[in-house]
């Protein structure tokens, strides 16, 4: 693990991957970012098929293959061009689903060499006939089972399915979308056969005839997953302990908060005196504006890093002072992966 600098010029470790990790949305409304989203249709040239968007879902549709035995079932997705993950976490909600059409739906990551008899990567799926959740390698388009578990849903409810995976763990976990906060399903899985590629949405006949017929509604992804359920991203706990034998709602520093707060809140949990806290963040366009509390006499300044390792000073970042004990950074939000400091110079 890296060694931050002296705690004593620490004032706080903000995390800018709360809004700058690859965080990529979309709610499939009137302003549909259809260049971003690549097809992923294998037998194009064999069936009948259509994508369209509706009522801010995204709908993919599919006939029935011609040849199961040489081409494969039927099967039908999208892959999101600007999603290109190593460490992932992709969630999309799913539309009620008509029960008589067997079917496997899901998210796809780490895509790699997409097309017929091509698509490699990983998946997790719900298969609607057998009401079970799956963590599957593909290779090939051919599947190997990772991790199971029974998910029985209601054709007629909203679910929202999310797929984690950091190195060679992968987590997948099904929500009913009016309690975000406890999974009603999860599987595991471990593989370490791919390590980054694209994410996307798919689905497959459950049958070697059947056709395909389902729809999703706000798509997220970014790469602060979270496969060992503790409330810390693991990226960032990684990075603070080396590893991810560490709980959430454990105090590391003895500071008396536990350390996803800490992490949420955008200070070390590995340090006890890095106690300044962050009040708000808020983004608008490419400009960053972070408000925090400061200490009377002192004074600070804005550093950047990609790897928590070197840091440079922002001396683009303007500094105001809005009123007693609190002040505000602006800068450039950038892209890519960026960790954000304020230390005393």
């Amino acid at each position: 693990m890296h060694s931050l600098v002296p705690q004593s010029l620490v004032s706080f470790l903000f995390l800018l991957p709360v809004v700058s990790y690859g965080q990529i949305s979309d709610d499939f409304n009137d302003d549909f970012d259809e260049e971003s989203w690549q097809n992923l249709n294998p037998l194009k040239d064999f069936v009948d098929w259509a994508y369209f968007i509706n009522d801010s879902t995204y709908r993919m549709i599919s006939g029935a293959s011609p040849d199961p035995d040489a081409l494969g079932q039927a099967r039908i997705g999208a892959m999101r061009k600007d999603a290109n993950y190593s460490a992932f976490r992709v969630g999309v909600d799913l539309a009620p689903f008509d029960p008589a059409i067997e079917q496997d739906v899901g998210v796809l990551a780490r895509i790699t060499s997409a097309g017929l008899g091509t698509t490699s990567g990983y998946a997790a799926t719900i298969d609607t006939d057998e009401s079970r959740i799956y963590i599957a390698r593909i290779d090939l388009e051919q599947p190997t089972v990772l991790g199971e578990a029974d998910s029985p849903l209601d054709p007629e409810k909203n679910y929202q399915l999310v797929f984690h995976g950091y190195e060679g763990r992968f987590l997948a976990e099904v929500f009913d979308v009016s309690n975000l906060t406890t999974p009603l399903f999860f599987a595991e899985g471990e593989d370490d056969t791919y390590q980054s590629g694209p994410a996307g949405l798919f689905g497959a006949a459950g049958q070697p005839d059947g056709n395909i017929n389902f729809a999703f509604y706000n798509y997220e992804s970014d790469d602060r997953p979270d496969v060992d359920q503790d409330g810390m991203p693991d990226p960032i706990e990684a990075t603070f302990f080396g590893n991810l034998d560490q709980l959430g709602d454990a105090d590391f520093d003895g500071d008396g908060r536990d350390n996803a707060q800490e992490i949420e809140d955008g200070t070390d949990p590995t340090a006890k005196d890095s106690s300044v806290k962050v009040i708000s963040v808020d983004v608008s366009g490419d400009r960053l504006s972070l408000q925090f509390r400061t200490l009377v006499g002192r004074n600070y300044q804005l550093e950047t890093s990609g790897d928590l390792t070197n840091w440079v000073v922002d001396t683009e970042a303007e500094f105001e002072e809005e009123e007693d004990g609190i002040a505000k950074f602006l800068t450039s939000r950038g892209s890519g992966r960026k960790f954000v400091r304020v230390v005393e110079p």
